[in-house]
């Protein structure tokens, strides 16, 4: 659930339409920028309806492969934050 609503914030954010997106591949295959990675944290959060705090969206950068960001870190950041 988790792994699809984030390729689906990829998807959106790239402008992918229905091509597949692959978690395991660095951000910079989407040619994202500082920017883009952002707004797909944004979408994330607004995805997920969580708050990805500051110190964990720093680590993230355009090399970062999506696979990181999902499972069990965003589930710890999503129970944290929702109780």
């Amino acid at each position: 659930m988790i792994e699809s609503k984030v390729q689906k914030a990829i998807a959106e954010q790239f402008g992918l339409g229905d091509a597949p997106v692959n978690l395991d591949a660095p951000l910079s295959e989407y040619a994202a920028d500082s920017l883009d990675l952002v707004e797909l944290v944004m979408t994330i959060e607004d995805e997920l309806d969580i708050e990805i705090p500051d110190d964990a969206f720093d680590a993230l950068t355009i090399d970062t492969k999506p696979a990181t960001i999902t499972g069990r870190q965003l589930v710890e950041i999503a129970t944290k934050f929702k109780g």
